[in-house]
């Protein structure tokens, strides 16, 4: 086999440096609250800061804005923050200090862990902006991430005396993050390629992509809860993380009216806009307009065409058609309802999982589920003869028959972790059934 692996591993080592491209941060400065004149033989009343203009957000990757709760890395980390009005200087450190190390034992926190203690260091850019500098002393990472530091203005004073009171806090959920590693899966060396400086979630495009999908939430729990996230494109050969305001998709969802870049990912028509601004090498996407609602997608092998299940509305998940646009030619194929059954729904919210399409260069597979059982439906399109049938995996009751194969499509892992020839004979059967996607 020639086939390579790329395989995100935790890293062991603190990372150093800042990832993605910074983009525009922060709320606009706004003017502060006027001090009063006091009244003879009565105390002035103290001014509450103006909510407007105070903003933190971290300088590593600017998105990420108070009120938040989000995994960082236990390195260095600047962050800045922005008042409505001038500052008392020395009551916002105090009250940084104060609240950066909460006391008692955190919501979900590990059970062995231990409170992470910081040091902070001030740089002032003027009385309304401070930058933080928050280095990690200790901590003890325990089996998942566990809660970290606080960055917390509240009740520090303004120039003129107000309180600062409800302001938005900045919540850290200490990790590691990631290194990427290379492995040739017919021998050979195992390189490291990368170091990436904050932790993401990966979601890998279709073989042989030199980009992958990373995620980061603006919340963070040890739960199934739903947070919205933050989109990057990564470079496996540069190590270039990209920073997006818009959201990439492996296997697009929505209107049929979208873009399908030849680097394995899509997205609607209606960030054209922002990709042609954000996306290294510019904007290389097709689009692609089918109408109705597109329930997944994907691209053929050979870069030349996208298969989508479509409906004729958002609403209607079942017996889909298929439709293969071909971005060369400008045509399109539909085949009406030949995808029966019901697109598969997420176990843990009201969330549907997009249809998935995989093309070995002959057949393409995807799937439905079954809707009163669950039970998935497989198929298969094949590009020779134009048609879609169904077929029975070899292994029984599995929930998902989705596998990679070998470059000469001898072998097949499937997500069980079993092993089968092309034929369907078992070659390799884990001690330990397990759960394994590349």
């Amino acid at each position: 086999m020639s086939k390579t692996i790329v395989i995100a591993a935790l890293c062991l080592m603190l990372a150093a440096g800042a990832a993605g491209t910074q983009l525009p941060g922060g709320a606009p400065l706004v003017p502060g609250v006027p001090a009063q004149e006091p009244k003879p033989g009565v105390e002035p009343e103290r001014p509450e800061p103006a909510e407007q203009g105070f903003s933190i957000r971290l300088e590593a990757d600017s998105r990420l804005q108070a009120p938040v709760r989000t995994l960082v890395a236990p390195r260095k980390q600047t962050f800045t923050l922005t008042f409505a009005e001038a500052m008392d200087h020395a009551s916002v450190e105090a009250a940084l200090r104060k609240n950066a190390e909460p006391s008692g034992t955190q919501p979900g926190m590990a059970p062995d862990s231990e409170p992470v203690r910081v040091k902070l260091a001030y740089r002032w850019q003027s009385d309304r902006k401070l930058q933080l500098e928050v280095e990690v002393l200790s901590w003890k990472p325990g089996p998942y991430p566990v809660y970290g530091y606080h960055v917390d203005a509240n009740g520090a004073r303004t120039a003129d005396g107000g309180e600062l009171r409800g302001q938005p806090v900045f919540e850290t959920v200490l990790q590691y993050p990631a290194s990427v590693w290379k492995v040739p899966v017919g021998g050979g060396t195992v390189v490291r390629t990368g170091e990436l400086a904050e932790p993401y979630a990966f979601q890998g495009l279709q073989a042989g992509s030199r980009y992958v999908l990373a995620a980061k939430t603006t919340g963070y729990c040890e739960c199934d809860a739903p947070f919205p996230r933050l989109y990057s494109l990564y470079d496996l050969d540069k190590g270039v993380m990209t920073d997006l305001s818009f959201r990439p998709m492996a296997s697009y969802e929505g209107a049929g009216d979208l873009y399908a870049d030849p680097r394995g990912f899509f997205y609607g028509a209606d960030a054209a806009g922002a990709a042609a601004k954000e996306l290294p090498e510019g904007a290389l996407a097709k689009r692609v307009a089918v109408g109705g609602y597109v329930h997944g997608s994907g691209w053929s092998k050979d870069g030349t065409k996208v298969l989508l299940a479509v409906s004729s509305a958002k609403e209607q998940d079942e017996n889909l058609d298929l439709v293969i646009y071909d971005t060369v030619n400008l045509t399109v194929q539909r085949l009406p309802g030949v995808l029966k059954g019901r697109v598969e729904h997420s176990q843990v919210s009201d969330d549907r999982i997009p249809v998935t399409f995989r093309d070995n260069g002959s057949e393409v597979r995807t799937a439905m589920r079954d809707a009163e059982t669950f039970a998935e439906i497989p198929y298969r399109f094949s590009w020779s003869t134009g048609k879609v049938t169904q077929w029975d995996p070899p292994m029984k009751e599995a929930y998902s028959s989705d596998y990679t194969e070998t470059d000469d499509s001898r072998y097949r892992l499937y997500q069980n972790g079993e092993v089968y020839t092309r034929e369907g004979t078992l070659k390799f059967q884990p001690p330990v059934q397990s759960s394994l996607s590349f």
